[in-house]
């Protein structure tokens, strides 16, 4: 029950009644049209059924919007079967913490082998390339490439150096640009706006 009990809102997100919070309307955008609504019930539209409940008042608001969700556009969003990801490792001084056993630095590359394999099961054609970034600059670890060995062998190399340095995210993600500036558009994700 409301706190007010003059008034309930229905949320679209989960179709339940709750009652008003710091607002008296629930504000949302539509990100269909990109036009503001309020979604606002008052106790004054509801009418009790004859068992003296306002159950079919609130199955009828329930009813509505699950028929406004099926009537949404549905239009499933293309995405690129091919991908072309380059990842970004922090090789500065602050991973030789100790906080995470051994090392942050080590339990970072262990963590990279695990997203390497995982990646290329879940996407075998695509494409992956490692960048580093230490002492102000951006190194490259792996070159782009479908091979999964290559970058775990590149990953391996690196165990033996020490972080050092201040990282450069700036330089990092300069040369990440650099390596899919010749990404062909085919492998790139398109959203429902850009195809709009």
């Amino acid at each position: 029950m409301p706190a007010s009990g003059d008034e309930f809102i229905v949320d679209d997100d989960d179709d339940l009644p709750r009652a008003p919070g710091r607002s008296e309307a629930r504000r949302a955008t539509d990100r269909d049209s990109g036009q503001n609504f309020e979604v606002t019930r008052t106790w004054d539209l509801l009418t009790e059924g004859a068992d003296g409940t306002i159950t079919g008042a609130v199955e009828g608001l329930l009813e509505a919007g699950k028929r406004k969700r099926l009537l949404k556009d549905t239009t499933p969003l293309q995405r690129g079967i091919i991908r072309h990801v380059i990842l970004i490792l922090d090789m500065s001084l602050s991973m030789n913490e100790k906080d995470l056993r051994p090392t942050r630095f080590m339990l970072t590359l262990l963590y990279t082998e695990t997203f390497i394999r995982e990646f290329f099961e879940q996407n075998p054609i695509s494409q992956l390339g490692i960048v580093g970034t230490r002492d102000g600059v951006a190194i490259r670890i792996s070159d782009m490439s479908g091979n999964p060995n290559a970058h775990l062998a590149a990953i391996q190399k690196i165990r033996k150096e020490e972080p050092k340095g201040n990282p450069s995210l700036e330089n990092a993600l300069e040369m990440a640009r650099a390596a899919l500036f010749h990404a062909p558009s085919h492998v790139l994700w398109q959203t429902r706006s850009e195809r709009q």
